[in-house]
């Protein structure tokens, strides 16, 4: 990796630490790609499945996303988003499997 490329990682990463921190959210999974890309995603154990794409729905609100759209490609839906979080891209995601929507 660049050091340019290294900046723009740890510059998004401080960016989205910052962003959570007011959004007063724990549990998230945060990446952030060479080019500053973020990814946050609403992991399983952070609740049923209507809560996790409440939370998805609440995160692209807060970057200033279009409401979240869901995609299924057999046995998991995606409930994703993507807006930007100080300059950055970001994408806001969490995973649904039909066996969780089976028992909730």
């Amino acid at each position: 990796m660049t050091a340019a490329a290294a900046g723009a990682q740890a510059h998004a990463l401080r960016a989205a630490a910052a962003f959570i921190e007011n959004a007063r959210l724990t549990g998230l999974s945060v990446t952030a790609d060479d080019d500053g890309t973020l990814i946050i995603r609403v992991p399983g154990h952070a609740g049923a499945p209507a809560a996790r794409t409440a939370a998805v729905a609440a995160l692209a609100a807060a970057i200033g996303a279009p409401a979240p759209h869901r995609t299924v490609f057999r046995s998991t839906a995606w409930i994703a988003s993507a807006g930007t979080i100080a300059g950055h891209p970001a994408r806001v995601t969490t995973t649904i499997n039909d066996k969780e929507e089976q028992t909730a």
